[in-house]
C-alpha cells in the first residue's frame, strides 16, 4: 500500500508579501500589526480549537489584526476575518492598539446604530477619518463601542476604529466573569506592588477595565477590594460575528454553560442556529439563538457546514425487490438480499407501506414490511454467494487471517500471496469469511484478493461434461437432506436461543432442566440394568420413544444416563438419545432449531431477550449429532438449497470439480504428488501409495490425496499419526492424545487416512476400531486399504454408484441414504485441493457427471 503524503496547499500557506496583495484596496484597516512567532500557525474559522482550519501561516509572516480577546486574535486572512491563537503573534510596538484612549478614528464609513446589533436602526453614518468621542465598551469581547459623534450617541463596531493615543478606555464590559486560575490581586499594574488578596480559581469577579500597552492587566472588583490581576487569568466569553451553524448531533439547549442547568429545549439534527458567542477556556460552549430560544449548547454538537438529512439504517428481513417507484409494476432496480443494511431516506404511502431507501449506491422503493431496525435473527452476519479468490498483496507479503471481520481482531494465521481460497463475502462490509481449509470460519480483507476462474483448457487438457437426470426437484432434495440432519458452520457466530423455562441459572451458567429425552437410534437402544455394556438388558426401547431423564453416572470415561421407561428404570448411552430442549434460531418456539440439548448439561448464558436466553455450548464427545454445537449447527432448507442445486455452480468455478468423475485416473506421477505432500505429517512421501491405490481400485488418485489431506489436517491428526489399540481394537488414547486404560497392553498402532467409520459422535474410537479390523498398521496400508473401501462402498459400488463428490455427499439417486458426510459444504470443500493439484499436471482429461433435477 502506498503511504499518504500530506502537502500544504499553496493557497493556504501565505507569505507576508502575498498576504498584502490579497487584502482588497477597500478593506477596512486593521487595528494591529503582528508577526507569526511559531513555525506553522493554524488559521481557524472561529475562536475554538474545534473549528475548521481554513489556512496556515508560516513563521515571520506579518498579519493585520482587527482585535484580540481572551486567547484569540481576529486577523485579516485573504481579505476575510479569521482567527488565530494570539500567543503565537508578536505585536509591532508602533502599531499596537493603545489601550488608553478617549477618542477613536473611523477607518471606513461606519454606521452608528441605536443598539448593539446590525439590525438596529441607523442613527448616523460616520465618515472615514472622523473622530468620535468614546463613552464605553460593550459586548462580551468589547466588539461594540458606545460613542458620540455629530450630536448623536449610539453604537459602532469596534473593529472599524483605531484609537487616538491618550486617555483610558475599557475594552471589556463591566460584567461578572470567572477566574480561570488562583490569582493574586495587586494594588497596581506590577507583580512587585502590594498584594491585596488571593482570588481562588472559579471565583466570580467584576471586570472594570483593561490596562497596559497590550491590555495584559485587568482592573477588577472582588468582594470589597478593587485592584489589578493578570488578565490572562480571567475567563472571558468570546463574541463572534453572528453566523449560521448547523446541529450535527441531537442536542439539548441549556440555560447556562452546564449540562446540569435547565434544559430549554431539544435541537434535532440539521437544525440551523445563530452562533452569538463562544464560551469556556477552549470555546467548548456556544451561545446560540434559534427561534425564540437563546441558550447554550456544546460546541462539539455544531457544524459550520450544512448537515445532510439524517438517514435511518434498516435491515432486510428477507430478500426484497427494489422498484423505481411506489408500485410493484414499476421498473425493478435490484434485489436486496436478506440481512443487508440499507439507508432509509423517507416513508411513503398513507400508512408508510413503502420506504425510499439507498442500497449499493442505488436509490429506489421497497415494501416497508420487509425491513426492521434490527438485523434478522437468523444471523448477526449475512453472506453473499461463495466464490474463489486468489490472495494478492503488494511486495509478495502474506495476508493476515482474522478471528473476526475487524482489523483489530486477533490474527489467527496468514495466507501466502497467490493462495486460492473459497470465501463468502460478508454483506455490507469489505470482509469475507473463509469456507474451506484450516482457517474455515475466519476472515480476510477482500480488497487484497482477486476473483479466480478456471482457466480455459490448455493443449493436452480435455473437458467432457455429461448430465444424469433424477426424478426429484431441487426443493425436495433440500428437504430430504434437512431430514437427515445436515450440518453447517455458516451460523457459528449467530445468536442461539433457549427458552428460559428450560434452564436454571447460576450466574452466567445455565443447567438444562427439561428432562424429556427421546430415542433417536434407528435400531432403538438397550435399556441396561446398570451403567455397563455387559449388564442385563431390561428392554430394547424403540426409536422415537420418549424417556424421562433421572441422573447421570460416569464409569471411567463413559457417561451413562439413568432414565425412566414406563415402570422400569435403567441406563442408556448419550449417543442413542437426544434431549427435547431445543436451541432455536430466533426467540420463538416455531423457529428453526439449530439442535437440541440433553438434560443436566451446562450452557453459558450470553444474554437475554424476553423469555429467551442466548447461549453458547459445545457438543460433548459421545453425544448424538442432533445435539446443538456452537460451530456445527443443523442446516435449514434455505441453507442446504444452494449446495444441492447444480445450477449454482458455473463450469468455470473451482466448485464445479465436485462433479468430477472419481472413477477415472488423472495419470500423474509419484514425484508430482510428493511435491504436494511436503510437510504433511505421515502423508509425506506417500505419493506412490496413492498411485498404487488408484490403479488397484479404480479411484482417482488426486481425489484420494485431497480427501486424505482434508480428513487428517495434512497428515497430522491423531488417526493419521497412529492410535495405539488393545487386542480388541479399542483406542488406548483419548482425543487429546492422553493414554487411557493403562492396565491394557498396546496390541498394535493403527492408521486411518480417510476418516472412514470415524463417526461424528466418537471419531477416534470408531475410526481406530475400524482401522484395526482392516489391519491398517502402516500409513501406506491405510492409504491403499482405505481406497478400496471408498471405491467399493461409494465410487465403484454396483448399487450406489456414487462416483462424484456431490453424489457421495447428497446421493441424488436415493437422497438422505448412504451419504458420506453431514457437513452440507463437504463436497465443495474437497474441491480446493483437487483443483490445485490438477494445476500441476501438464495433460489430463476431466470427466464431469452433473445432476439434472426436475
Amino acid at each position: 500500500m502506498k503511504p499518504t503524503i500530506t502537502r500544504l496547499s499553496t493557497a493556504v500557506l501565505i507569505s507576508s508579501t502575498v498576504l498584502s496583495t490579497l487584502v482588497p484596496a477597500h478593506s477596512y484597516a486593521a487595528t494591529y500589526e503582528g508577526t507569526v512567532n511559531t513555525s506553522i500557525l493554524n488559521v481557524r474559522s472561529s475562536t475554538s480549537t474545534t473549528s475548521s482550519i481554513v489556512g496556515k501561516l508560516t513563521e515571520g509572516t506579518k498579519v493585520q489584526i482587527y482585535s484580540t480577546s481572551n486567547s484569540w486574535a481576529q486577523i485579516n486572512f485573504q481579505g476575510q476575518k479569521r482567527y488565530v491563537a494570539s500567543s503565537y503573534l508578536t505585536l509591532k510596538p508602533s502599531m499596537t492598539k493603545t489601550a488608553t484612549a478617549n477618542a477613536y478614528t473611523a477607518d471606513a464609513n461606519v454606521n452608528m446604530r441605536s443598539s448593539m446589533t446590525t439590525s438596529a436602526p441607523i442613527l448616523k453614518t460616520i465618515p472615514k477619518g472622523a473622530t468620535v468621542t468614546y463613552i464605553s465598551t460593550h459586548g462580551a469581547s468589547g466588539s461594540w463601542l458606545k460613542v458620540t459623534y455629530g450630536g448623536k450617541t449610539g453604537y459602532v463596531a469596534q473593529r472599524y476604529f483605531s484609537p487616538v493615543e491618550g486617555g483610558t478606555v475599557s475594552n471589556q464590559s463591566s460584567t461578572t466573569h470567572t477566574m480561570k486560575l488562583s490569582t493574586t490581586m495587586h494594588s497596581s499594574m506590577s507583580t512587585s506592588s502590594k498584594v491585596l488578596l488571593t482570588i481562588p480559581k472559579g471565583a466570580q469577579i467584576k471586570f472594570l477595565s483593561a490596562h497596559g500597552a497590550t491590555g495584559s492587566w485587568a482592573k477588577i472588583t472582588y468582594g470589597s477590594k478593587t485592584g489589578y490581576v493578570a488578565k490572562r487569568n480571567v475567563q472571558f466569553p468570546v463574541t463572534v460575528e453572528p453566523k449560521t451553524m448547523y446541529v450535527k448531533t441531537k442536542s439539548s439547549i441549556y440555560s447556562s454553560m452546564s449540562t446540569s442547568s435547565k434544559t430549554l429545549g431539544t435541537l434535532s439534527v440539521t437544525t440551523s442556529v445563530k452562533l452569538l458567542s463562544t464560551h469556556g477556556a477552549t470555546g467548548s460552549w456556544a451561545k446560540v439563538a434559534v427561534g425564540s430560544l437563546t441558550g447554550f449548547v456544546p460546541m462539539r454538537n455544531l457544524s459550520e457546514s450544512q448537515i445532510a438529512a439524517p438517514v435511518t439504517p434498516y435491515y432486510a428481513q428477507q430478500a426484497t425487490t427494489m422498484f423505481s417507484s411506489t408500485s410493484t409494476s414499476s421498473k425493478v432496480l435490484q434485489t436486496i438480499p436478506t440481512g443487508a443494511k440499507v439507508d432509509q431516506l423517507s416513508a411513503h404511502g398513507a400508512t408508510g407501506s413503502w420506504f425510499k431507501v439507498r442500497y449499493a449506491n442505488v436509490t429506489g422503493y421497497v415494501a416497508s414490511r420487509n425491513f426492521s431496525l434490527t438485523p434478522p435473527p437468523t444471523s448477526t452476519e449475512q453472506y453473499g454467494p461463495e466464490r474463489e479468490v486468489r490472495i494478492v498483496v503488494d511486495n509478495n507479503i502474506p495476508l493476515n487471517v482474522r478471528e473476526k471481520a475487524d482489523v483489530s481482531s486477533n490474527k489467527v494465521g496468514e495466507l501466502p500471496n497467490g493462495t486460492i481460497v473459497k470465501v463468502k463475502p460478508v454483506l455490507n462490509s469489505v470482509w469475507g469469511i473463509l469456507t474451506s481449509g484450516s482457517f474455515a470460519g475466519s476472515y480476510i480483507h477482500l480488497s487484497y484478493t482477486a476473483t479466480v476462474t478456471t482457466p480455459p483448457p490448455a493443449t493436452g487438457i480435455k473437458r467432457i461434461v455429461s448430465y444424469t437426470s433424477y426424478p426429484i426437484t431441487v426443493q425436495a432434495m433440500a428437504e430430504r437432506q434437512m431430514a437427515q440432519f445436515g450440518q453447517t458452520d455458516a451460523h457459528r457466530y449467530a445468536k442461539a436461543y433457549l427458552p428460559r423455562a428450560w434452564v436454571k441459572i447460576d450466574g452466567s451458567t445455565g443447567t438444562i432442566i427439561n428432562n424429556n429425552i427421546r430415542v433417536i437410534s434407528s435400531v432403538g437402544t438397550a435399556l441396561k440394568s446398570s451403567a455397563s455394556t455387559t449388564s442385563t438388558t431390561l428392554a430394547t426401547v424403540p426409536n422415537g420413544t420418549l424417556l424421562q431423564y433421572v441422573s447421570r453416572q460416569t464409569v471411567g470415561s463413559t457417561v451413562w444416563y439413568r432414565v425412566k421407561h414406563g415402570t422400569m428404570t435403567g441406563f442408556v448411552t448419550p449417543s442413542s438419545v437426544v434431549g427435547e430442549a431445543k436451541i432455536l434460531e430466533r426467540a420463538s418456539l416455531t423457529s428453526h432449531a439449530y439442535g437440541q440439548i440433553n438434560p443436566d448439561e451446562k450452557v453459558t448464558i450470553t444474554g437475554q431477550e424476553g423469555n429467551y436466553y442466548t447461549v453458547s455450548y459445545r457438543r460433548p464427545s459421545g453425544h448424538n449429532i442432533r445435539v446443538f454445537d456452537n460451530t456445527w449447527r443443523r442446516a435449514s432448507v434455505s441453507d442446504i438449497e444452494p449446495y444441492v442445486n447444480p445450477s449454482n455452480f458455473s463450469q468455470d468455478s473451482q466448485a464445479f470439480y465436485q462433479f468430477l468423475d472419481l472413477s477415472k485416473s488423472a495419470g500423474t506421477s509419484a514425484s508430482t504428488l510428493n511435491g504436494v505432500l511436503q510437510d504433511s505429517g505421515t502423508l509425506t512421501g506417500q505419493g506412490q501409495a496413492f498411485i498404487n491405490a488408484a490403479n488397484q481400485y479404480n479411484v482417482n488418485e488426486i481425489y484420494l490425496l485431497a480427501h486424505a489431506i482434508h480428513e487428517t489436517g495434512h497428515g497430522k491428526s491423531i488417526l493419521a499419526r497412529g492410535v495405539p489399540v488393545d487386542k480388541d481394537g479399542n483406542a488406548l488414547i483419548n482425543s487429546s492424545g492422553v493414554r487411557i486404560h493403562p492396565d491394557r497392553k498396546v496390541a498394535a498402532t493403527v492408521y486411518n487416512m480417510y476418516g472412514i467409520q470415524a463417526v461424528d459422535s466418537s471419531p477416534l474410537t470408531t475410526g481406530a476400531k475400524f482401522a484395526f479390523e482392516q489391519k491398517w498398521f502402516t500409513p501406506e496400508s491405510a492409504i491403499v486399504g482405505g481406497a478400496y473401501w471408498i471405491g467399493a462402498s461409494y465410487i465403484n459400488h454396483p448399487t450406489h454408484k456414487q462416483n462424484t463428490l456431490y453424489k457421495m455427499r447428497f446421493n441424488p439417486a436415493v437422497p438422505g441414504n448412504h451419504q458420506y458426510a453431514t457437513d452440507i459444504g463437504w463436497a465443495t470443500k474437497q474441491t480446493t485441493r483437487i483443483f490445485e493439484i490438477y494445476q500441476n499436471l501438464d495433460a489430463y482429461t476431466l470427466h464431469f457427471d452433473v445432476p439434472k433435477f426436475q
